[in-house]
């Protein structure tokens, strides 16, 4: 297909886009009034990096990756914060805002790109476009992402997924135009795949997706290259620099993420199952979790899951053979799947966010499924009617669940909920419990937090301000020199507070027993 004729097929009224990113926006407003929970707490609240102007040069020179600070090794995530910081100080519903606008932009953008592959593979306007359109909206409604969305920390997978989409989008006028815009649109490209990848590790995908694509549909037209060789260059050299300029003995990073179940050979042993859990939980969404683990998975076994996983994979390897924009979606799944797959250990072995770039390679292959079926009028309404049903069942999942994300203790509470072998789970609960004026129930969660990993300190610290709070001096006192005992830093906890471990108002009573004693 030449391409003016390509430009006429795939010409649609913007308000198809506008429309899908308003709804995207609408389903979350009531984030606006959301606190900030987990990580964005110590990131925003404690530590000073992102409100401090001076530090703009150390990451837009890449010298942050050197440096101690929180996603150092993510400096297109910490710039957005900084610039959210500029605008919003720390006031949450201005980074929530943000957030909001970024997933709407990926809805659009996602649109877009699956209406004009579906085009490019032969398929009429009408039909893309409503393809488009459907898997569009499955994406923004779809619970999974309400995790990403929901916490202002996570927006790193919304800025991998948006900056890929829009390399490739930059990528498609490059090959259309000429002269002084052609080079502008190059290196605007390169730029973007050389963010998604600063945004977060998956984005090492994006370059390999616009080289697969080449191969798939614009082989015979070099003039791709251009893009594709700087930008494997540019993410590549990045992913060197990210590991060889890591700073040593860490402040913050005290401890190193482990291998789920110990070893390599282990976690090979659980990862299958691990998969299984994420393919059911994007076809059933369900006891959504901030903190998943072996509890999680607990009802899927090692043979069931292995014997899922390989069902799925040989339906993508034949899907793929049949068509192009579903090989597409196929290897940009596991593209975005494999970094997050523990063969190189990570701090969490599974979450929701893992899921937000594979996600858009779902809708791809839904995409291309849904453009191949031979359509009827009576099968378009019988189908139109379950797929609405469907997007309003997840719908109404995801705004349930922002109810969740609104604060720590509604969030620890739910996960503490959902999976009661979580250590984090207990001892947040236990410190959001205090903030709420609670000591007696948080000495709870402490208590349980202290079952399931003995060695920490931070639920001895977190039982002595709890006892401090209902007037129980001495049980305060055993309890700090209990935590000191494990972990010298709680006599000083200022330095709690450098880790980004504690925030400063719990820091300020830990260190008045601390004086005491």
């Amino acid at each position: 297909m030449d391409l003016d004729s390509l430009h006429l097929k795939e010409k649609r009224p913007i308000f198809f886009a506008l429309a899908l990113a308003a709804l995207s926006i609408a389903l979350y407003l009531p984030m606006l009034r959301a606190d900030f929970v987990w990580d964005a707490r110590s990131q925003i609240l404690t530590d000073t990096f992102i409100h401090q102007a001076r530090h703009f040069w150390d990451i837009v020179s890449l010298r942050v990756l050197a440096e101690d600070v929180l996603d150092n090794n993510r400096p297109a995530n910490l710039l957005s914060l900084m610039i959210d910081a500029v605008i919003w100080g720390k006031s949450p519903a201005g980074y929530h805002f943000t957030n909001l606008l970024l997933h709407a932009g990926v809805v659009a953008m996602l649109f877009r790109f699956c209406a004009r592959l579906l085009i490019e593979s032969g398929a009429s306007a009408k039909i893309a476009g409503i393809c488009a359109a459907f898997g569009a909206l499955l994406f923004a409604v779809h619970p999974l992402n309400c995790e990403p969305v929901s916490e202002v920390s996570y927006r790193e997978d919304l800025l991998a997924a948006a900056f890929i989409l829009a390399g490739m989008l930059c990528a498609w006028r490059f090959a259309e135009t000429a002269g002084g815009r052609r080079v502008a649109l190059a290196v605007g490209s390169v730029l973007c795949f050389f963010t998604a990848v600063a945004a977060k590790e998956i984005g090492v995908a994006g370059p390999a997706v616009l080289a697969l694509y080449w191969s798939l549909f614009r082989r015979n037209e070099r003039r791709w290259l251009w893009i594709i060789i700087p930008a494997l260059v540019a993410v590549g050299v990045f992913t060197a620099a990210r590991f060889l300029l890591e700073p040593k003995g860490s402040v913050i990073f005290t401890g190193t993420p482990h291998y789920p179940g110990g070893t390599l050979l282990d976690a090979m042993l659980i990862q299958p199952r691990i998969w299984a859990f994420y393919f059911r939980q994007i076809l059933l969404p369900q006891d959504l979790c901030a903190d998943y683990g072996p509890y999680s998975v607990r009802h899927f076994s090692l043979g069931v899951s292995l014997v899922t996983c390989l069902a799925l994979g040989l339906a993508q390897i034949i899907g793929a053979l049949r068509d192009r924009v579903f090989a597409l979606g196929a290897a940009l799944f596991w593209l975005a799947l494999l970094p997050v797959s523990n063969l190189i250990p990570i701090y969490r072995p599974m979450a929701d966010r893992f899921l937000y770039l594979p996600m858009i390679a779902l809708v791809l292959m839904l995409c291309a499924l849904l453009a191949r079926v031979r359509w009827t009028r009576r099968l378009a309404v019988v189908s139109a009617i379950f797929a609405l049903g469907i997007e309003t069942a997840f719908g109404a999942i995801t705004f349930q669940r922002e109810s969740v994300w609104a604060n720590s203790l509604a969030l620890w509470s739910d996960t503490a909920q959902k999976n009661p072998t979580s250590y984090s789970g207990a001892e947040n609960l236990g410190f959001a419990l205090l903030t709420a004026g609670q000591p007696t129930e948080a000495i709870a969660s402490f208590t349980r937090a202290r079952r399931l990993l003995p060695k920490e300190a931070d639920p001895l610290a977190g039982m002595a301000l709890a006892a401090e709070a209902l007037g129980r001096v001495a049980d305060a006192d055993a309890c700090f020199k209990q935590a000191v005992e494990r972990d010298a830093r709680y006599a000083h906890p200022e330095q709690l507070v450098r880790a980004l471990t504690w925030e400063k108002a719990d820091a300020e009573a830990l260190r008045r027993i601390a004086e005491r004693n």
